[in-house]
């Protein structure tokens, strides 16, 4: 019998991703997008996926349209919104669609492309966001383009456009709600039970650098009044009105700190405190009394229902590791709840959780073949900090591994901060195991998934305290008696890469290293990116360029170490990368190369933060897990 083949980059880019589970109220119908690899054109392809509940039959709509950003049912359950690509154009528009017979109707034809879409309660209005348009200048008034640089990021060549409130009707007539030099947030927009009022976060511009600054605000359309809908001026998002709309829940920072989690308030009540972990998502239950959380807590993403007064309950999710579902249009009037899970050896997939049910349905099978390939067995790791905290990772075992044998370790070091490593399905970690490598995944603090506490810790502390909990998670890894320690190698994207450049300079223990877009200088990227003001706040307390923060930031830089760097490094980056400009990778290029290490730097001629398409991520890859097997094979 022939063994099972190895996960692979070709079985990495035959994953379909699922995203935006969508149930009727009545639950007979889930609507879903799927997303596919066309490897020719170096893109995504969506499809418009609704699974009957009663027949069981999947039917795929809006044939012809390879992008879906949003999608609604109306009340009824008869229509279903979606916002799509337009052939021939740059930007989505608002959709209606019968699922029945798939007949569609294009709804908008505006020059920017629609964002967020909700459905009236009576289901005879939709209202939506564009971004505004201002028409190009023509002869010499468009060379007087300069423009007034605020927090924006470096790479911008003219001002953000705001983004404003918009209805339209079933027949297309449409009437703008809002304008003015302030912008909303990307987040969703919330109806009144009797459709007099909308709820959307306002955001003082349309800046990237001043989102953290989002607050809940309502808008009585009768009136045409704008009023701030919850107590508060910290960062707030999420807000969605009760079924019976006495109350407006919302997500902000526990007491107002951008350092502390993420967690739900009602009505300017923190109700989620107690369960004391990262609230990423949330959407009513229908008996109006409580909420359904999506959250991080110990190196998992899975469901919470949380009443208003009371304890929360964990949903029973068998062997889904991670759980998405979105803030509206995920649950059924009967509670019925509809989601897109990964479990530890099988990507995204569409499922159902009826009412009292102790496990989940799985309803689709789209990523059989990859469930079918010989995986490497992850597991979580837990280890106590040098100053008393709990931390976590996840270790993920070579395919066909051998009991009593030493392997190479690499690291996998998430970015963020904010953000965890799961036992959800992870590529990269499968292909380096794949390799022959065992991967470590390490939570360091300011990882999301731990508690307040866990998360806060990283405040004023960038480097040097997660520098010693990976190194920690290491040691723990180690008493397994299964490391080779002549063959370790480190890596990571973003601040990710941020702690590799890190490792390489504080720990003479690395035999290869790869950091992509790796924040090397916190000064440099405090001036240019465009996440200007969080980080100021967030990581040091205050600006670089006041008191005496500047010590602090470069304190907690890996280029004021470079020199300590012996480690043979592979530097990966975007061109265009605004979150972590690549003059910070040139930086370290250089210091490097100029002092005899092993150096090569390739970058990507892109905008955006990740490697830009399916085929470029698979480039990326290839040039990672081939630098490893270089120097540790």
């Amino acid at each position: 019998m022939l063994a099972a083949a190895v996960f692979s980059i070709a079985a990495m880019q035959s994953i379909v991703n699922l995203s935006l589970p969508a149930i009727t109220a009545d639950g007979t119908k889930i609507a879903f997008v799927a997303s596919r690899v066309e490897t020719g054109k170096n893109r995504l392809n969506d499809t418009l996926e609704v699974y009957d509940r009663g027949t069981r039959a999947l039917r795929t709509l809006a044939v012809g349209h390879r992008s879906v950003d949003a999608i609604a049912w109306s009340p009824d359950g008869s229509r279903l919104a979606a916002v799509l690509d337009v052939p021939g154009q740059d930007a989505d528009q608002l959709f209606l669609i019968d699922p029945l017979n798939g007949s569609m109707k294009q709804l908008t034809d505006g020059k920017t492309g629609i964002l967020q879409i909700a459905w009236s309660p009576d289901g005879s209005r939709i209202a939506f966001t564009a971004r505004n348009y201002v028409a190009p200048a023509r002869g010499e008034a468009a060379y007087r383009d300069a423009f007034e640089v605020s927090n924006n990021a470096y790479l911008v060549t003219a001002p953000a456009q705001p983004v404003h409130l918009w209805l339209t009707d079933l027949a297309g007539k449409q009437q703008r709600l809002t304008d003015g030099a302030w912008s909303i947030a990307d987040a969703p927009l919330s109806w009144s039970p009797d459709g007099s009022s909308l709820l959307f976060e306002r955001a003082p511009s349309a800046v990237y650098g001043v989102q953290d600054r989002s607050v809940v605000m309502r808008l009585q359309l009768r009136a045409a009044q704008v009023t701030q809908a919850v107590p508060g001026r910290a960062y707030q998002d999420n807000a969605l009105y009760s079924p019976d709309g006495l109350h407006v829940a919302y997500r902000s920072n526990r007491d107002g700190d951008p350092m502390n989690e993420s967690e739900a308030f009602v009505d300017g009540r923190n109700i989620s405190a107690p369960l004391d972990r990262h609230v990423e998502v949330f959407s009513w239950m229908p008996d109006g009394a409580s909420l359904l959380l999506r959250v991080y807590d110990n190196a998992q993403a899975p469901l919470y229902i949380l009443p208003l007064h009371g304890s929360a309950r964990r949903v029973p999710l068998g062997p889904i590791t991670d759980a998405s579902i979105e803030p509206q249009g995920s649950v059924a009037a009967d509670g019925t709840i509809a989601l897109v899970g990964d479990e530890r050896g099988r990507p995204d997939e569409l499922y159902v959780i009826a009412p009292h049910a102790q496990t989940p349905q799985r309803l689709t099978g789209f990523n059989d073949a990859t469930a079918a390939l010989s995986l490497g067995r992850a597991v979580r790791i837990s280890w106590m900090t040098r100053d008393g905290m709990h931390a976590d990772g996840i270790l993920t075992y070579p395919p066909g591994y051998t009991p009593g044998k030493r392997y190479p370790l690499v690291l996998r070091i998430h970015g963020g901060p904010t953000e965890s490593s799961t036992l959800g399905f992870e590529p990269f970690r499968q292909l380096a195991a794949a390799h022959g490598y065992l991967v470590f995944a390490p939570n360091y603090r300011g990882s999301n998934d731990l508690g307040n506490r866990y998360e806060h810790a990283i405040f004023n502390d960038a480097s040097i305290g997660p520098g010693h909990d990976i190194m920690a998670g290491i040691t723990q890894v180690e008493r397994l008696g299964i490391v080779d320690r002549n063959r370790l190698a480190v890596s990571g994207w973003s601040y990710g890469g941020q702690l590799t450049s890190w490792m390489e300079s504080q720990y003479p223990i690395w035999k290869a290293a790869v950091a992509g877009a790796a924040v090397n200088d916190l000064v440099v990227d405090y001036a240019i990116a465009d996440d200007i003001d969080a980080d100021a706040i967030s990581f040091a307390g205050g600006s670089p360029y006041r008191g005496n923060f500047l010590a602090v930031w470069r304190r907690h830089s890996p280029i004021t170490y470079f020199k300590n760097i012996r480690t043979p490094t592979l530097i990966l980056c975007n061109v265009y990368d605004v979150r972590v400009p690549i003059v910070e990778s040139y930086e370290m290029y250089h210091a490097l190369r100029d002092n005899g290490v092993p150096v090569q730097f390739y970058a990507y001629p892109t905008s955006g933060h990740l490697p830009q398409g399916p085929v470029r991520l698979a480039d990326a890859y290839e040039r990672w897990l081939a630098w490893f097997d270089r120097y540790l094979h």
